[in-house]
Order: C-alpha cells, then sequence, then structure tokens
C-alpha cells in the first residue's frame, strides 16, 4: 500500500509541475510574442516544456536499479545537451532562455515537490 501511495503522490507531483510549466510556456509565447520577440518566446517555452521531461524520466528511472546520482547527471546532462540544439536551432542568442526554461521548470518541480511533502 505504501509503494503504491508514494507511486501516486509522484504522478501527481509530475503532473502538477507539468501543467504549470505548459502554462507558463504558453504565455511565455504570448507575452514575447506580443512584444516582438517571437523567437525567444519559442526558445523559453522550449526549455519549459524540455525541463517538464526531466519530471517525468525521474519518475520512471526511480523504478530502475540505478544509483540516483548517475541517472541524475544523465538526465541532467541529455537534457542540457537537447537544449542547447534546440537553442542553437531557434538562434545562437536565444540558447541561454532555452536553459532558463530548463531551470525554471526544474523550480516548478521541486516546488510541487516541497509542497506535497508538506502537505503531510
Amino acid at each position: 500500500m505504501g509503494a503504491e501511495l508514494s507511486r501516486t503522490v509522484t504522478r501527481r507531483t509530475v503532473r502538477t509541475a507539468a501543467f504549470i510549466c505548459v502554462g507558463m510556456a504558453a504565455v511565455a509565447m504570448l507575452v514575447l510574442g506580443v512584444v516582438g520577440r517571437p523567437g525567444s518566446g519559442a526558445a523559453l517555452a522550449c526549455g519549459l516544456l524540455l525541463g517538464t521531461t526531466n519530471g517525468l524520466i525521474a519518475a520512471r528511472f526511480i523504478s530502475l536499479p540505478l544509483p540516483f546520482v548517475a541517472s541524475s547527471l544523465l538526465r541532467l546532462m541529455t537534457l542540457s545537451v537537447i537544449g542547447i540544439a534546440i537553442g542553437l536551432a531557434l538562434g545562437l542568442v536565444n540558447i541561454w532562455l532555452v536553459i532558463l526554461g530548463l531551470g525554471v521548470a526544474q523550480f516548478v518541480l521541486a516546488a510541487t515537490a516541497l509542497r506535497e511533502v508538506a502537505r503531510r
């Protein structure tokens, strides 16, 4: 029963963080598009959406017999490389926005997890 509850809480946490990041990505696209920077909006939105996948992947990796530090480093390095590639595709000047979006998504995931812990 405890393991199932833990999975449910993990799923809820990741899902909540994903919804928040999708909403933030839409707002970023809208606001930066309105001010005449649609490429910047797209870069920030891509970073937020890419960062959301970290929580989804981490939730899957928890059940695997891999050391947490190793799987975390692998996930973060892979997502960073993908983020840089997306930033290059959207223009060299936008790389930092993709990486910023990744970082914000990690903060949202951590804040959502903290909220779940505080609920208990």
